[in-house]
């Protein structure tokens, strides 16, 4: 069996074989819900494809501090929003992934998310055979059999056995430890979160050649030094006409918008778009000199995306969420 892919039957390709539509209405807040997984792998390679997703700017949602308390509660709410305000959910099965019913609940509101808005799942194979997911053999068959021991409700654990059967049935990746150089597996992953996702950092916005050459071109060149992915229309529109579908989807799927208020730019409706940057603006006069400007507008972007990292990973509230 290859060990950066496994089934590859489904429609949803993780290596971006199939273009998958999200007709959920809620806005998503998140690029990658990643489930923490199992305590064998959440401080190794979990850990570690976050780390490798947030280095491409991908929006993850990843809590890496986590409570310890009583296994046999449901769901909490912090969870559920987060998995349905994600755009890809990644789990990790490892040979421990199964010991915890808050877990294999997690699983079942990923899968009920996908059902209603056509989410992507993506299930990582980690040293754990798919088949042994599927049928609850091995580990997985030990930990269904702890739980039944304990008088768990039918109803929850066929919820279980059906999610853990439907999963392993999606395509996604298997790894097998000594086979394979583990990072070379991760890039993978990022990859194809990077081909699925296909967004932007920031949404240019200007009219006319008064900054193309100047002020505009010097930001869009120090944001790309920066890693930022940019998009900057260079279509020249007149005024009046209305705004294209191709700029509509850059600016939704765009998580900053910076707009170049210059002399020409009231000249063409279509400039006044629909979100703006929340960053403070900077006023430039005639002869300014941009430089000092540019540095600190792309600064800013940089903190900005710092602390949503720092935001998404870590608990902002006392519940449950994370929980085994």
């Amino acid at each position: 069996m290859e060990a950066e892919s496994y089934n590859r039957l489904s429609q949803q390709d993780p290596s971006g074989g199939a273009t998958v539509s999200h007709p959920s209405s809620e806005r998503k807040n998140f690029d990658v819900f990643l489930s923490l997984g199992g305590k064998d792998v959440r401080y190794t390679f979990t850990g570690n494809l976050f780390n490798a997703l947030r280095s491409k700017r991908i929006k993850t949602l990843f809590r890496e501090h986590e409570y310890e308390p009583d296994d046999d509660t449901n769901i909490s709410p912090s969870a559920l929003k987060a998995i349905q305000t994600s755009k890809i959910s990644i789990v990790v099965f490892s040979p421990e992934y199964a010991s915890s019913s808050k877990r294999l609940d997690e699983l079942v509101a990923i899968l009920e998310c996908r059902m209603r808005t056509n989410q992507l799942v993506w299930p990582i194979f980690y040293g754990v055979e798919p088949t042994d997911v599927r049928f609850q053999r091995g580990r997985y068959e030990q930990a269904i059999n702890r739980f039944e021991e304990r008088y768990y409700s039918p109803e929850r654990m066929n919820k279980w056995r059906a999610a853990l059967a439907e999963v392993s049935n999606l395509s996604g990746w298997f790894y097998q430890k000594g086979h394979k150089y583990e990072y070379k597996f991760i890039r993978k992953i990022v990859e194809a979160a990077v081909q699925c996702l296909s967004r932007y950092d920031v949404f240019l916005s200007f009219c006319g050649e008064d900054t193309r050459y100047t002020l505009t071109g010097f930001l869009y060149n120090a944001l790309r030094r920066e890693g930022f992915k940019i998009f900057m229309d260079d279509e020249e529109l007149e005024g009046g006409n209305q705004i294209s579908q191709k700029l509509m989807g850059a600016i939704e799927s765009s998580r900053v918008s910076i707009v170049v208020f210059s002399e020409n730019y009231g000249y063409s409706t279509w400039c006044a778009l629909s979100q703006i940057t929340n960053l403070e603006g900077e006023h430039l006069s005639e002869n300014e000199f941009h430089h000092e400007s540019i540095e600190r507008i792309v600064e800013r972007l940089i903190n900005i995306e710092d602390e949503e990292a720092y935001n998404n990973s870590f608990p902002c509230s006392n519940d449950s969420y994370g929980e085994q």
